[in-house]
């Protein structure tokens, strides 16, 4: 908008001002207008459009949960029409130095039944910013935001923004959301930052055209080349991983694909990604097939950012201000999670406008909601923090890729997908246990797969692994998220499935145990914490150990088998008795058994 629909606007007393017009600003005011028409929303951003379609930035790869966000808003058609259905995610995993096809290479064989996409940042947030102001948001383009003067109670908050082509504006508002980025108007002023103890670095560029992964291997390499899903590799978001770092490669819709690299500090400092020439140096080294692919093609741009990870105090106040997007956290992009946190941000905030509308406790709900936001977060982290070994060990990130996306699809998603962030008081605190229990098993797992990595180098197996597999408890639980349920069944549900995590935590650890060996089971009982992780092992599951064939089928339970059918036979390092003698505390005779009352999922059970 132009200078002097932004003056006219100093007269107005707004409901909401998004401080930021980048991804998690617009979304959030499409949000605001389409749950509460009658509200007046105003978003100050300091760059004016539009913007290129290879715009800068990084967030261009979803998954289901920020996938559904953005359909909420309205966008699924769009969505399919102007962007890229994704592939799933797919990881290749070994020493870059050997060709692709002697890599172990894990992802989807089949188009995933709740979708996701790759998004093309410039076109996106070009189209959000005409829709919103369609839907009667208040765009001001090429304006800063000056000073926030926050006020308390009920009093209006006052802000001035600063249009690059005209005087100083000074507006009041009820709600002021910081939607500002890592410039981070309200986190840092108001010493709100806290960090994620994950120190990691990330480098990204675009290129001109399409970089296909297929691309990378000999065409006379059938094996590779002849599988039902070669035609969609160059879809998924792939990763190229080793010890201490990951490349990713994403189309995007504009016929152009972005690429990234992540390192951890534990192996690479900073000065490795801190510009385009050490990135690409970088590639030569570790993923050489990469960076010849890669010659060819125009850059068209770069970034970086070092120590990328950090959490936030509170997000909400019952004073009515409000921090999303990265302006508030930012976790990992290895599963490409940045959606799903600003979807959880703009939909806790749009949950306190409508609280505040109700006339009910914002205190109370701002107290809840910033806890719930921080705990997502922190238990998000734990699945990247203590990763870099595993990164490079195929095994080790076969098992961790079935762990979590079994504990994303059972319960962050659920908790999301069913809204139950918007219960509150005792309601709430019900379904805390369950959170908490999928955050603890999920940070002793990550434990469990660095020691593994460590201990038991290994080169990567050569061929396809399916991730998910088909039939698998994972298919049934990805296939859920498109159940809709009350908050008690969905309750259920999430308890049912916790069940079943206690039981393929404690096939996981009897399978690492098998592959590091009787040599190694000590030091890997000290640095996984094994006593700690607080399962049990049943004592007919420890006496299937050596079992084969149709013995082992008929001993082993449904859980065990599924857990055998994605990862392989195991190696058979241990016997019965080295598992009795080692970790005999976890062993109970068999007692658990599902919630009688769960719903039943949609899709294929074991």
């Amino acid at each position: 908008m132009g200078d002097k629909p932004l003056r006219d606007a100093a007269d107005t007393i707004f409901d909401v001002v998004i401080c930021g017009g980048g991804l998690a600003g617009l979304t959030l005011a499409r949000q605001v207008k389409r749950e509460h028409p009658s509200l007046s929303v105003l978003v100050a951003e300091r760059t004016r459009g539009p913007l290129p379609e290879a715009t800068h930035k990084v967030g261009e790869s979803s998954v289901e949960l920020g996938s559904r966000y953005l359909e909420t808003l309205g966008l699924r058609d769009y969505l399919a029409k102007e962007h890229l259905f994704k592939f799933g995610l797919r990881f290749v995993v070994g020493s870059g130095k050997l060709p692709l096809e002697e890599r172990s290479e894990i992802g989807p064989a089949q188009e995933p039944i709740v979708p996701s996409y790759q998004l093309d940042r410039g076109r996106l947030e070009n189209d959000l910013r005409r829709m919103i102001v369609e839907d009667g948001v208040i765009l001001a383009e090429d304006t800063k935001v000056g000073a926030v003067e926050l006020k308390p109670g009920d009093e209006l908050h006052e802000i001035e923004l600063q249009p690059s082509d005209g005087e100083r504006v000074h507006l009041r508002s009820r709600w002021v959301v910081d939607a500002t980025g890592r410039a981070s108007l309200l986190r840092k002023r108001m010493k709100l930052t806290r960090g994620t103890r994950h120190p990691a670095n990330a480098s990204w560029f675009r290129v001109a055209g399409k970089v296909d992964l297929t691309d990378f291997v000999p065409a006379e390499n059938s094996t590779w080349h002849d599988t039902q899903w070669a035609a969609h590799r160059w879809r998924s978001t792939n990763h190229l991983m080793g010890p201490g770092y990951w490349a990713w490669i994403i189309p995007l819709s504009s016929g152009n694909t972005s690429i990234g690299l992540v390192t951890h500090d534990s192996h690479y400092p900073f000065e490795q990604v801190r510009n385009l020439e050490n990135t690409l140096a970088f590639f030569e080294e570790h993923e050489p097939t990469l960076a010849r692919e890669l010659a060819p093609f125009e850059v068209l741009d770069f970034g970086c950012l070092k120590s990328y990870s950090h959490n936030v105090a509170r997000g909400w106040s019952g004073d009515r201000w409000a921090i999303v997007g990265e302006a508030g956290a930012f976790v990992d992009p290895l599963y490409s999670p940045g959606t799903d946190f600003i979807a959880y941000a703009n939909s806790f905030t749009e949950d306190m406008i409508r609280v505040d509308l109700e006339g009910g406790d914002l205190v109370e709900r701002a107290r809840e909601l910033s806890g719930l936001y921080r705990s997502l977060v922190g238990g998000a982290v734990d699945l990247y923090r203590d990763a870099a070994e595993v990164y490079g060990h195929a095994e080790a990130m076969l098992a961790k890729l079935y762990w979590d996306d079994f504990a994303y699809w059972s319960y962050p998603c659920q908790l999301y997908f069913q809204k139950l962030y918007r219960l509150t008081g005792p309601e709430l605190m019900a379904i805390t246990p369950v959170g908490q229990r999928f955050a603890e098993l999920t940070r002793h797992m990550q434990r469990l797969f660095g020691a593994w990595a460590r201990l038991a180098p290994a080169p990567p197996k050569p061929g396809f692994r399916a991730m998910p597999a088909f039939p698998s408890v994972l298919v049934d639980a990805h296939l859920a998220l498109q159940n809709e349920w009350t908050p008690d069944e969905t309750m259920d549900y999430m308890s049912m499935r916790l069940e079943q995590a206690e039981v393929i935590a404690g096939e996981i650890i009897l399978r690492v145990m098998d592959e590091v060996g009787e040599d190694n089971l000590e030091a890997l009982i000290e640095q996984a914490g094994i006593f700690d992780f607080g399962v049990r092992i049943s004592d007919e599951r420890v006496s299937a150990t050596g079992t084969i064939g149709l013995a082992r089928r008929r001993a082993l339970s449904p859980l065990a088998r599924d857990v055998e059918r994605t990862m392989g036979r195991p190696p058979k390092n241990i016997d019965e008795a080295t598992i009795r003698r080692t970790i005999g505390a976890l062993i109970d005779p068999p007692v658990t058994q599902t919630s009688p009352n769960a719903p039943t999922a949609v899709g294929a059970p074991l």
